[in-house]
């Protein structure tokens, strides 16, 4: 009941608290504020100075990446992507090019193709796709921007893949200090490959120039893929199951989620304070239309002015100067 009486004084009008709720009263708006300028530095450290420097950034980051990809393809009835320790060893491999060498494109200076770094690490593949991002400091909007982009989008949501591997590397790109992200997808070459997959893959095929010796590769508007002796797998029939998959072991805890998720957790919290005071303060000015009491609707639009402020402004922050390709 002390809970039910402390919502009413706090938040509803009535004639207990003369139609005043205190959550727009001097003392707690101040302290309102207070906490969400609290919230906002969190934000700000955490994205800016935390983050970029924690150790966990190759280890924790690829996980909540693939789990968020995951989440696409599961609510796009595709089953998820396994994760795959050599494949997540090749696009580390192309992350630490691209971070030593200070380029960001799926094809480095030296002419060297994105599949050369899945021979690298011993992945031979029948089927196979790059993601880049760089410059990203929320997990999140690394793979709301890839589904974004259509071609990217098709990478993630493709049926052809089996495992996907997430490659991270710190260094400079354009004057400063980046995150480049690298996702690679593929299908293990002795697998079976569902038979009515083999028309899709002939059509790709026939839409990509054959460049590299292992496989016929290419970039289709602005998206890598390549496809490995399709002729010679075709006896591969049946559902998609096989061996040599090594599985996401788990997937990220919730601090790891929120930890890697800066702009993302604050976006949540600041629209549910903006919900919370938005209704306040309708009951404020509709409960008891004829006694107004301006200096409080003032605090809850102040309030409110923050709150959407900061959103727009951690949106700018978070995703200024982000690219993917």
């Amino acid at each position: 009941m002390r809970g039910i009486h402390w919502i009413k004084e706090f938040l509803i009008p009535n004639e207990e608290n003369e139609y005043r709720p205190r959550v727009f009263g001097l003392e707690s708006t101040v302290l309102i504020l207070s906490g969400i300028l609290f919230l906002e530095l969190i934000f700000f450290v955490q994205t800016f100075f935390v983050l970029p420097n924690s150790k966990f950034l190759s280890t924790i980051l690829p996980t909540v990446v693939t789990d968020i990809t995951n989440q696409y393809r599961t609510e796009n009835n595709l089953r998820p992507l396994a994760m795959s320790g050599v494949l997540t060893q090749a696009a580390r491999l192309k992350a630490i090019d691209m971070a030593t060498r200070g380029y960001f494109s799926h094809v480095s200076p030296g002419d060297i193709q994105p599949w050369y770094w899945f021979d690298q690490a011993g992945y031979d593949f029948i089927y196979a796709g790059e993601n880049l991002a760089v410059n990203f400091s929320d997990s999140e909007d690394v793979v709301a921007a890839w589904m974004n982009s259509e071609k990217h989008k098709e990478n993630i949501l493709s049926g052809d893949f089996s495992e996907v591997g997430i490659g991270v590397a710190k260094g400079q790109y354009e004057g400063k200090e980046v995150v480049f992200v690298v996702q690679f997808f593929g299908t293990p070459s002795g697998r079976n490959i569902a038979a009515d997959t083999w028309q899709k893959k002939e059509r790709v095929l026939a839409d990509i120039t054959p460049d590299v010796s292992r496989s016929q590769a290419g970039n289709t508007a602005g998206v890598f893929i390549a496809v490995k002796d399709v002729n010679n797998e075709k006896e591969y029939k049946g559902s998609v199951e096989g061996e040599n998959v090594t599985a996401q072991s788990r997937g990220p805890s919730f601090m790891e989620r929120i930890f890697f998720t800066p702009r993302g957790t604050a976006t949540y919290v600041f629209v549910v304070l903006i919900t919370l005071i938005s209704l306040a303060l309708a009951l404020t000015v509709f409960i008891k239309i004829r006694i107004q009491h301006p200096r409080l609707i003032v605090h809850g639009a102040l309030l409110l002015l923050v709150l959407g402020s900061f959103l727009v402004l951690n949106q700018y922050l978070a995703l200024s100067g982000t690219q993917i390709f």
